[in-house]
């Protein structure tokens, strides 16, 4: 499936700061355009778009770094995304709950967005988050559209909502946004078994990210819509085998930030019958996942970006109404870490 959108000159050197635009175009949108060519003052852009087979893979939630006055470390971003790359991530996710899209601009959404498919080339999809809200939805899928991503993830209600009404707006947002859509199911009593079923039945939507501790309700949906789209388990790598047992293809994670050859390797070992390699390191990364679900999470972001800092990756402050990681927890981090930096190390090298 390809997507075909137009990105103006002048947007394009907003977004990457040149003056030439055949560089900014190979810089900003060379990811997803084999096809390209330049028509007046407007860029023509040929998308690949993600397919529900795309999905059976390791959904890498990027965490957002920013600068120490707050403002979003765009270099950094593209040197984190350069990083998975090279580890062998091929499905990103920025500006999701992990990179915090919630308290985020939409200018900012905008930059960030456009640095991953910068960086990210043609060797990953980008595929960001896109809320919460329904109007809030829509305004950035126009903005993710234009700038050529492979789809769409809709994030969850965060305001009133009702069953019927939350089945009425993700189909009015699938029908119009122009993208391949990944739902993201987190309540039942708003998203409820048999509308998530019907759903996954959307011609625009492929995957379904699912992060509720119900796993009967799980295989209810993957039983009835697995063959219509993919089943992703959204709770990381702790829980994961279970999922994948229970009909998931791919999970997403945050750790996968900073060891994402060890988040891999487990979905390869899996795929290959090799469950108790999978078990092994799904055990190793259990301890940090664990530390950041501490005190209703408090550090479920911030763990992430101190681990970024402390590998030599772009992290920095997390932004209001969530918390970084006090001095005394950020020797815990450390410790940690050594263990899953060691092993991703060893990892890596096997691989290459």
């Amino acid at each position: 499936m390809w997507t075909v959108t137009t990105i103006t000159q002048e947007r394009i050197r907003k977004l990457v700061g040149d003056e030439s635009p055949g560089f900014a175009f190979a810089a900003c949108c060379s990811a997803l355009t084999p096809i390209h060519r330049f028509r007046q003052r407007e860029l023509v852009l040929v998308a690949r778009s993600i397919t529900a087979a795309d999905c059976a893979d390791v959904l890498v939630v990027a965490i957002t770094p920013r600068l120490e006055d707050g403002r979003v470390d765009l270099e950094g971003t593209r040197n984190n995304v350069r990083f998975l790359v090279e580890r062998g991530a091929k499905f990103l996710m920025p500006m999701c709950g992990t990179g915090l899209v919630y308290d985020a601009t939409l200018e900012e959404f905008e930059q960030v967005t456009a640095a991953f498919v910068e960086a990210a080339s043609d060797q990953a999809l980008v595929v960001p988050g896109i809320g919460p809200g329904y109007g809030r939805s829509l305004e950035m899928a126009d903005l993710a559209r234009s700038l050529g991503v492979a789809g769409a993830m809709i994030m969850p209600i965060v305001g009133p909502a009702s069953a019927a009404g939350v089945k009425d707006g993700l189909t009015r947002i699938a029908d119009v946004c122009g993208l391949p859509i990944i739902l993201y199911q987190r309540r039942l009593d708003i998203m409820p078994v048999e509308h998530v079923i019907e759903l996954c039945r959307h011609e625009a939507v492929v995957g379904l990210k699912y992060a509720v501790d119900d796993l009967q309700a799980f295989t209810r949906i993957a039983a009835a819509a697995g063959s219509e789209a993919a089943m992703v388990c959204g709770m990381a790598e702790d829980p994961c085998l279970d999922y994948l047992r229970a009909g998931a293809v791919g999970f997403s994670s945050g750790m996968a930030n900073f060891v994402p050859r060890m988040s891999l390797s487990i979905l390869e070992a899996y795929q290959k019958g090799n469950e108790e390699e999978a078990e092994r390191l799904r055990v190793m990364m259990v301890p940090f996942e664990d530390f950041r679900g501490e005190d209703s999470a408090r550090y479920s972001g911030s763990a992430l970006h101190a681990a970024m800092e402390d590998v030599g990756l772009a992290g920095g402050p997390v932004i209001p109404f969530v918390e970084d990681v006090s001095a005394e927890d950020r020797l815990r981090v450390r410790t940690l870490l050594e263990p899953l930096v060691s092993e991703e190390g060893r990892l890596q090298q096997v691989s290459t």
